[in-house]
């Protein structure tokens, strides 16, 4: 059987072809083809006809039994980072297909994850049968010589979902008001191998909810551009290829049924695009059709450029893999759809807030097949990393030369965002250990390079230019010759590159000592100790000069931020060398373990950590607090800005409250504290919780007290540090045996606490004497915290 046979008999499983033949009559026929005179007509992949008069959307049912692809999407947008319904926005990809039962037609979603993929029709069968498919509509037919289907009720449905986004939100219980909704004539069109269809939808809610107050007009009527995509399935010819873990490539799972005894049902793929060469083999050639992206051309310059430039470093890549001009990057023609399935997009999208930008894709769930890559790029977030960078660099007595270097940041950041997103939607994964290998990787999340030049903060050099070693390997492993891909994987391993995931990343638990967000350097304890150095001179210079010219001294508040919040990423990845781990994504039969790291790194990284505590890390100068005067006018603060327990004022001591809090909550992570004692009962010469705890209250709690704001500053310290101690205490993940030696610890801090009231200034005495009480309390109850409302820290991500 050849490969076209193979792909038909493997849809064939899928889809049992239905043998019933209309009746067709005189009066039926007068019927249709009266519609299809009335009609505006819309003819291609699926033929439509819109009927101006009634407002009706029919569809020519001659494409029975023919799986497809359905997709929905968002042409135009809510605007809110919070409600995540974005312009652009891809849903669902689904496969579907049309079946005629007596005078009804079905669109029915065919189960795609459960297969047989052998070739013997019962064993298909068997599967087909024994898991359940989705009826997503029904409709009747108009009979006549073309028969015809009315499709209103299809179209203006919520097959996106839009409303349960907006439950999910917290925003109402918002629900599609079909007499508000309409099919856009203008946006029905058929292609040779695809057609659309845009209807405006209306969600209304008897009470609007806040984040939708903040975008609509009218926040009781939500009223989105949404797209039905019918796409033809790809053509034969891809080769699918099977997921390999140390790949980098993002994946697909089904369950294969025909599987032998002594193979896993579970089957993994990776997702890529079709690229041939002309001359097949791993000798260079040129391409059969290049992997084109489109840019948007609502981008403006020169954020323009810079996408334009980042984007194209994935041209390197590809042809180093040996597919000569293989990937290209353009501006999109005037008179293309950027949602039409033929183009890869990359969108420029304006929310209220900044927030994430993300790279999708529409993919064949058969094979991995990337049809369409498209890419959502938030446009406030460049204004974020100027803003950073104007913080940098106000104690620059050059100003020009402080704007061009706040511009070039914010430029430099904006290549490798483009390239970040674009490479997710050629079917790469995050890579979080690649800051530890030298860049090695777009795919990770890069925190600006910052140092001390003299007496100066220095951004001269910020982001590195191009992609990385990893890069490079993983296109040459996901769409070079399939025989080469071991060797690949070895050299890779052999050349030190490390790659590290989304799941053994992302959360605070996770421990992989080399694997974090928004980070820098090999050695995360020695980064954050270097970092702090750069975070104190940007706080001992920072003034107005930060401020953009039109701006009131009220905003300066805002962009101190993420100054005082410099090292917050870098906090992160240095914690994760507390029982942090090593290893590498294993193979069957490798020699590989994994292991903890040294004694000595992860006491090097919580001396790192402890060192952030001290009064003289965590207070503000006078100078800079004095200039941090109130919002002015009509301005407000917003979510970017600091809490403030002292009303309309900066709160320089809510400011300590804040970051002290975000190191302490990563030291003592329940998981984490797990791992420090495991490690330890194995290991005696490895740090144990009971040092990690003695260490922590030598450096806060137990320190002599000292005056002024600095006092203040080691007050509120003392204060978070027995809150978290007491959370970590009370937490239902922290192990019994950890939480022996927290209560172990915590009683041998009551008696400090006595003793160091009972010589205490009366000030100081109280202080004590309060957290002495307040102890007993939360030891007692899990409810009991010292600070009832503790201050928010502003968002760092994205950045």
């Amino acid at each position: 059987m050849d490969r076209k046979s193979m792909a038909l008999a493997s849809v064939m499983a899928l889809t049992p072809v239905l043998m019933a033949t209309p009746i067709m009559t005189y009066a039926a026929t007068s019927a249709a083809q009266k519609v299809i005179k009335q009609s505006d007509k819309a003819q291609g992949f699926i033929n439509f006809y819109f009927q101006n008069s009634s407002g009706e959307l029919f569809l020519e049912a001659n494409r029975l039994n023919e799986p497809f692809l359905l997709i929905s999407s968002l042409p135009h947008g809510v605007g809110s980072n919070d409600i995540g319904l974005d312009r652009g926005q891809l849903g669902q990809t689904r496969m579907v297909q049309f079946e005629r039962h007596g005078p009804y037609i079905l669109l029915k979603q065919l189960n795609t994850f459960y297969r047989a993929s052998s070739d013997n029709p019962a064993e298909q069968l068997a599967v087909k049968e024994a898991f359940a498919e989705s009826v997503l509509w029904r409709g009747k037919v108009v009979e006549g010589k073309t028969p015809l289907v009315a499709v209103n009720d299809l179209m203006i449905n919520d097959l996106h979902g839009v409303s349960q986004r907006l439950a999910d939100t917290k925003q109402g219980s918002y629900t599609l008001d079909k007499s508000r909704s309409v099919i856009l004539p203008q946006g029905v069109k058929s292609f040779e191998q695809n057609a659309d269809v845009d209807v405006l939808l209306t969600f209304n809610s008897a009470k609007a909810g806040e984040f939708v107050k903040q975008v609509t007009p009218d926040g009781k009527f939500v009223s989105v551009r949404m797209r039905y995509s019918f796409v033809a399935l790809p053509e034969a010819g891809y080769q699918p290829r099977a997921y390999q873990p140390m790949s980098g490539y993002l994946s697909d799972e089904y369950f294969d049924y025909s599987a032998p005894i002594d193979s896993p049902v579970s089957k993994q793929y990776l997702l890529r695009h079709r690229l041939e060469k002309v001359t097949p083999g791993i000798a260079p050639s040129e391409v059969v059709k290049p992997i084109t992206y489109y840019l948007d051309p609502g981008v403006p310059e020169p954020i323009r450029s810079a996408l334009l430039d980042g984007g194209r470093w994935w041209e390197e890549a590809f042809n180093e893999a040996g597919f000569i001009n293989g990937f290209k990057l353009e501006i999109l023609p005037e008179d293309a759809d950027p949602q039409d399935i033929r183009y890869n997009m990359i969108q420029w999208v304006h929310r209220a807030t900044r927030g994430w930008s993300y790279g999708a894709s529409i993919k064949d769930p058969r094979t991995g097949e990337i049809i369409k890559g498209h890419v959502t790029l938030g446009s406030l977030r460049v204004k974020q990393d100027h803003l950073i960078a104007r913080g940098l660099t106000a104690g620059w007595q050059d100003r020009d030369a402080a704007a061009e270097a706040s511009m070039a940041l914010a430029l430099a950041r904006i290549r490798q965002l483009s390239a970040h997103e674009i490479g997710h939607t050629l079917g790469l994964d995050h890579n979080f250990a690649a800051s530890t290998n030298d860049n090695a990787s777009v795919m990770d999340y890069p925190h600006p390079n910052i140092t001390l030049k003299g007496d100066q903060v220095d951004i001269s050099a910020p982001y590195v230019e191009g992609i990385g070693e990893w890069d490079k390997f993983t296109i040459a492993y996901g769409y070079g010759d399939k025989a080469n891909a071991d060797e690949l994987v070895k050299q890779a391993r052999t050349a030190g590159l490390r790659y590290i995931g989304e799941t053994d990343s992302r959360s605070a638990s996770a421990s992989h000592a080399y694997a974090s967000l928004w980070d820098n350097g090999n050695s995360a304890a020695a980064e954050l100790t270097r970092l702090e150095q750069v975070r104190r001179k940007a706080i001992e210079q920072f003034n107005a000069n930060a401020l953009l010219q039109e701006q009131p001294l009220g905003e300066l508040a805002d962009v101190f931020v993420p100054i005082y919040l410099l090292t917050r990423f870098q906090v992160d990845a240095a914690a994760k060398w507390i029982g942090g781990s090593d290893y590498s994504y294993q193979q069957h039969g490798s020699a590989e373990r994994w292991h903890y790291l040294s004694p000595k790194l992860q006491t090097e990284a919580l001396s790192s950590l402890l060192a952030l505590l001290s009064a003289e890390s965590l207070a503000v100068p006078t100078e800079v607090t004095e200039l941090l005067v109130p919002k002015a006018g009509n301005y407000r603060k917003t979510r970017e800005s600091f809490d403030s327990g002292i009303g309309v004022l900066t709160d320089p001591i809510g400011m300590a409250e804040v970051m002290s809090r975000h190191v302490v909550s990563r030291i003592l992570v329940p998981e984490r504290l797990n791992r420090v004692n495991q490690g330890f009962m194995d290991d005696s010469e490895q740090l144990s919780v009971v040092s990690l705890i003695d260490k922590l209250l030598a450096k806060t709690l137990f320190q002599d007290l000292q005056r002024g704001q600095l006092l203040a500053v080691q007050m509120r310290v003392n204060t978070v540090v027995l809150d978290e101690l007491l959370s970590s205490y009370h937490n239902d993940n922290t192990s019994a045996e950890v939480k022996a030696q927290l209560l172990a610890r915590l009683t041998y801090a009551e008696k400090q606490l006595k003793r160091r009231s009972n010589r205490a200034s009366n000030y100081q005495a109280a202080h004590f004497e309060w957290l002495l009480q307040g102890l007993a309390k939360g030891l007692e109850s899990a409810e009991y915290r010292f600070i009832a409302k503790p201050l928010m820290m502003p968002p760092g991500s994205p950045i």
